[in-house]
């Protein structure tokens, strides 16, 4: 059975509003199949609530929001472990991608093969297997 690591985005997508991740990411969701989110995603959520408050909205603390949306989506949070930090460290960004939470992401996704769902554009990029509304 196919495993699947979760883009930031998609899981925050998946509680607050799951219309916009599309029919195959949401029949994903709704299938036995394992889901996982990186626990750099934890972070970058936490990190989206500071700088952002407007666009991410959650009315419950912070560490309840995450047992809860964690819990009903049936989704495992995915540790970093040594493999994942030695993938981020080889992993070349393509240019105009800065971000260090989609490139552990990606290490994470490189080293497990575990298929990413994400619509960021720069994701095809990558050498991971990926669904995306997008393509």
């Amino acid at each position: 059975m196919k495993s699947y690591l979760l883009d930031t985005h998609i899981f925050l997508n998946a509680w607050v509003r799951p219309e916009k991740n599309g029919k195959k990411i949401t029949k994903i969701f709704e299938s036995a199949s394992p889901k996982y989110l990186s626990a750099i995603s934890l972070v970058e959520i936490a990190q989206l609530l500071e700088s952002k408050p407007k666009e991410v909205k959650i009315n419950v603390p912070l560490a309840t929001f995450f047992y809860q949306a964690l819990s009903e989506l049936q989704v495992q949070v995915l540790e970093i472990t040594p493999e994942h930090a030695q993938r981020f460290y080889e992993i070349q960004m393509i240019k105009d991608h800065k971000d260090q939470y989609d490139r552990t992401i990606i290490a994470q996704a490189a080293s497990t093969g575990f298929t990413v769902l994400s619509d960021d554009t720069k994701f095809p990029f990558y050498p991971i297997e990926l669904i995306s509304n997008n393509l």
